[in-house]
């Protein structure tokens, strides 16, 4: 996440609304939700931190549309030093005062969703935003034509030390930028650009028709995705099987429509990449965070080789199991039962104090300071209307940030928490030591403060859970999160390059190409030649039940996020004090004041290396020691 362009912020806020993490499966039955009215106070949100009133978010929202009309007197005329710095003053100022009425309104309606007054506000929070973006259209265009030399004084003028970044990815997009009419035509095919994904939708969300189901117990079950994720993970193999086989089958019917929904959101890709002269897709899609391609093709090449790490693990589960075959419909068969421990929030609270102590003194202060009933900052439990999920905002930037939960008294609520803990925490020092403009991390960068919290919780739990029985939960669940994280994600980046390399060579992107392709990395990733899991000719359709692949090289970030988080959680706990230091300055204060590879080596984690796998593996390797042992126990 960042504040470079206004394009992007549009992106923040779609990623905040679809995109949230999601907790496990909850405790509270429906009927025991309550009315937002019947929650105590202290464990809600306050978001009068932000705006007393309407009146006072109607007064800053009345500013932004009162001052777009100062912009008028520059286009056309972005020359002089002292016009390019009053722009620039006048476009980030406008803009940190949009996302504190977009972040008021989304949180005011993500409470109730029921509210029709709060829908209200972020619809007017929406168009506020594309009249914001109407009025600065102009902006960059207009700088990316001053001579490259001009740009470059303006990068080192001390005037413009906030704007630094903006201006640096400015000269950096200079050689991808047409000409006037040639970009006056390019945004009259900006319907097209999203076309497939938009078909691929709409055809999925409301025409694509599943069976019902019965199960072994005689419950008739309407599949759909929701349910699918549900059921896969059933303790009765033959409902896991039949949940998979008619999901599955669904999708191989429509496969031809799917796979021309997803050619065409490629070959649109592919088409706005030539245009602005990038060698590939690929390169375009990481340009803007300033990723090289090596890192992507790297990480496909750690991975596999260290397949057989992912293969150790599915064999111990197959033991675990029972099976004298693992098949693929197996694999989100839970490894452990038993009945798990239950935490209050206050006790939740408490474990976060405890699991946070590697961080040192001020982190754990501010974060209980977060977390605490009656702060403002945390908004708990689910009731009627609120909506599913957790999230953390810290875009309005001056206070505080965010976070929504839908707290439920397990283990998977406290690894929310956590969670989005490090998100608030991330944000939070970002917010304090940079400038707005340089305050809002990367994309790239993201997801690590939050999985960062994650191991330390995992770890702390580790360190004092005696029961054989829990430590398998706890180890279990860990090792799915790497399975599917790590290898899973690897698997579908993989996918994603061999296709797009297909189509940039001409090749047809048919449903049979692609189920071949996917097969064979099915095959391939989980050991079927070896034994490891049986896959089955029909699961290679999967392709088209993940929406991913539509979203132009985003997966990876999966990947690279976790495996940061791993190596940066283990060498604090490892090393101290001075690791600790490194990754708070350099990462969590860095906002987005280097790129996101820069700020991940300045805080020990080097991406471009083998390192950061190397240690990821050893962990997942001696965690699958550890079960190996207990279940031989």
């Amino acid at each position: 996440m960042n504040r470079i362009s206004l394009s992007f912020f549009v992106f923040i806020i779609a990623i905040i609304l679809i995109a949230a993490y999601q907790q496990g499966g909850p405790i509270m039955k429906k009927g025991e939700i309550k009315e937002r009215s019947e929650i105590d106070s202290k464990y809600k949100w306050d978001l009068t931190h932000l705006y007393k009133n309407i009146e006072e978010w109607r007064k800053d929202k009345d500013f932004i549309l009162n001052n777009l009309k100062e912009f008028e007197k520059y286009k056309g005329k972005l020359k002089k030093t002292e016009d390019i710095k009053k722009v620039l003053d006048l476009y980030f100022k406008l803009m940190h005062k949009l996302y504190r009425i977009s972040g008021y309104a989304m949180m005011s309606y993500d409470q109730d969703t029921r509210v029709s007054e709060t829908l209200a506000l972020k619809s007017i929070a929406e168009k506020v935003s594309a009249d914001f973006g109407e009025a600065t259209a102009f902006i960059e265009p207009e700088l990316i034509s001053l001579p490259e030399a001009t740009i470059k004084k303006l990068i080192s003028h001390k005037d413009f030390k906030d704007y630094d970044m903006f201006l640096k990815n400015l000269l950096r997009k200079k050689s991808h930028i047409l000409s006037r009419k040639e970009e006056e035509l390019l945004a009259r095919t900006a319907t097209f650009a999203s076309a497939g994904y938009n078909i691929y939708s709409a055809f999925t969300g409301g025409e694509l028709n599943f069976p019902e189901v019965e199960l072994s117990t005689k419950e008739k079950v309407q599949l759909n995705q929701a349910n699918y994720t549900k059921y896969r993970e059933s303790t009765i193999r033959s409902d896991r099987e039949k949940i998979f086989v008619e999901f599955f089958s669904t999708y191989m019917k429509y496969k031809n429509t799917l796979a021309q929904s997803l050619a065409s959101q490629i070959d649109a890709n592919i088409f706005y990449a030539k245009t602005r002269r990038y060698k590939s897709a690929l390169e375009a899609s990481i340009f803007y965070e300033n990723i090289p391609v090596e890192l992507y093709e790297n990480l496909i090449k750690m991975i596999n080789e260290n397949l057989n790490v992912l293969h150790r693990y599915l064999i111990l589960k197959k033991e675990i199991l029972g099976l004298s075959e693992l098949r693929y419909y197996d694999l989100y068969a839970p490894i452990t039962t038993g009945i798990q421990d239950t935490y209050s929030y206050e006790e939740a609270v408490k474990i976060a104090g405890e699991t946070l102590k590697p961080m040192g003194d001020e982190y754990v202060k501010i974060a209980i300071e977060a977390l605490s009933p009656g702060s403002g900052w945390t908004d708990v439990y689910p009731n009627r209307g609120k909506r599913s999920g957790a999230y953390m905002t810290g875009d309005h930037y001056d206070v505080h940030p965010y976070m929504l939960l839908n707290y439920n008294d397990n283990y998977n609520s406290v690894s929310t928490m956590l969670h989005e803990l490090g998100h608030a925490m991330h944000s939070y020092y970002s917010n304090k030591t940079q400038p707005f403009a340089k305050a809002n991390y990367p994309i790239f960068v993201a997801e690590v403060a939050s999985t960062f919290n994650e191991n330390l919780l995992l770890n702390y739990m580790l360190s004092k859970e005696k029961d054989i029985t829990k430590r398998k939960i706890l180890l279990g669940e860990s090792l799915e999160t790497m399975r599917t994280t790590v290898f899973r994600q690897a698997m579908f980046s993989e996918f994603e390059y061999n296709i797009y390399k297909s189509a940039e060579n001409k090749e047809p992107i048919t449903a049979d190409f692609l189920n071949k392709t996917y097969l064979e990395l099915l095959k391939k990733y989980y050991g079927d030649s070896k034994g490891v899991v049986k896959i089955d000719d029909l699961y290679a359709v999967e392709w088209a039940y993940v929406p991913h692949f539509y979203y132009n090289f985003y997966v990876y970030k999966y990947v690279t996020g976790y495996i940061a988080a791993l190596y940066l959680s283990e060498r604090v706990l490892r090393e101290g004090e001075n690791a600790r230091k490194e990754y708070v300055e350099n990462l969590l204060k860095g906002g987005f004041s280097d790129y996101p590879l820069e700020l991940l080596r300045r805080s020990g984690a080097d991406m471009m290396s083998k390192e950061p796998y190397e240690e990821a593996f050893n962990i997942f390797t001696r965690r699958i020691e550890e079960l190996e042992k207990l279940v031989k126990r």
